[in-house]
């Protein structure tokens, strides 16, 4: 935690120096033809902590106080920047968080499940047809950039529109016709989720795949697998009964930071599907020049890998009998 806050601490420094939100956030001369007072400019910027008459050290300095002593919903200030309405940061970053949990979670899963069964899969058959068709569409979905991928998948949601008149939900996941918490808004929260999430899933899969087929043919050539084999058993009986357990050993580490990753890192699914989650929310504070979002948003990447890094001994700790 201490590292965490470190980073938490040097993010609003150095967003304090660089980013200039009372630039942009307040009318620069009048309002509604009536000149602003410095009082009411004063309390605005007061109300923020980005009042640039008062030193970047004091205005740390009010935010860790607020960090410490605040009630829990006001640790982390209200957002600034072209934001005029001053939410409360910490309840918007868990709403954004939990938007993006649903998203992140299922998609990583499924991708993880996948590029793990088809990197076992591919290396026990490594030289065969399938090997070479698997292991060529992973390295082009590794290729291209994520826009690229995701557009792909909006284009054949459109190409089945034109061709059957039904589609997925593209770049809405509410849909403004029905009743909150109805039926119908479920319905649509859910088949809005295919599209982001199968990106998501693909994009895993590609990479855990490649990643998993490494580790595997370093097992299948193991000296407790030839002893295996010798006595008898196929070389996929051998690999499921003794080998699979080595292979993930690897993987589990990279696992653990990748889901990290996926969690930080979903900008481009979120942007283009518009989903409201953390990784879009964390673009947009950064673009309205807000200080107090873009420390939190730090401080919750702080954390995820904090906890990746815990996570990574746990599933070793499974993995290896000879660690616990």
């Amino acid at each position: 935690m201490i590292l965490a806050f470190i980073a938490t601490s040097l993010a609003f420094i150095l967003a304090s120096w660089l980013l200039n939100p009372q630039e942009v956030m307040y009318p620069p001369n009048t309002v509604g033809g009536q000149p602003i007072s410095e009082e009411v400019k004063q309390a605005y910027f007061d109300l923020r902590n980005i009042n640039p008459d008062v030193s970047i050290w004091q205005r740390y300095l009010n935010w860790l106080g607020d960090l410490f002593t605040a009630p829990w919903d006001e640790k982390l200030g209200v957002t600034a920047g072209t934001d005029k309405k001053a939410l409360l940061v910490m309840p918007e970053l868990g709403t954004r968080i939990w938007i993006s949990l649903r998203l992140v979670v299922i998609g990583t899963l499924l991708g993880v499940v996948t590029g793990i069964a088809l990197g076992a899969w591919t290396a026990v058959r490594r030289g065969s047809l399938s090997d070479k068709a698997v292991s060529t569409i992973s390295f082009v979905i590794l290729a291209l950039p994520t826009p690229v991928i995701i557009l792909c998948i909006q284009g054949a949601n459109l190409f089945v529109r034109q061709t059957t008149g039904d589609s997925l939900p593209a770049v809405n996941p509410i849909d403004p016709f029905a009743e909150p918490g109805s039926w119908d808004a479920i319905k649509f929260q859910i088949l809005a989720m295919i599209m982001p999430t199968f990106a998501l899933m693909l994009m895993g899969a590609a990479s855990y795949s490649r990643y998993m087929k490494v580790t595997t043919l370093d097992v299948l050539g193991a000296d407790y697998l030839r002893t295996a084999r010798a006595k008898g058993l196929t070389k996929g009986v051998a690999m499921r009964r003794h080998g699979l357990r080595m292979a993930l050993i690897p993987m589990g580490q990279y696992f653990a930071f990748a889901l990290t990753g996926a969690f930080t890192g979903s900008f481009f699914v979120e942007r283009l599907f518009n989903w409201q989650g953390i990784g879009s929310w964390s673009l947009t504070q950064i673009q309205i020049a807000d200080i107090n979002g873009t420390a939190a948003v730090v401080l919750y990447g702080a954390i995820l890998t904090l906890l990746a890094a815990t996570l990574a001994d746990f599933i070793q700790a499974i993995l290896d009998p000879r660690i616990r």
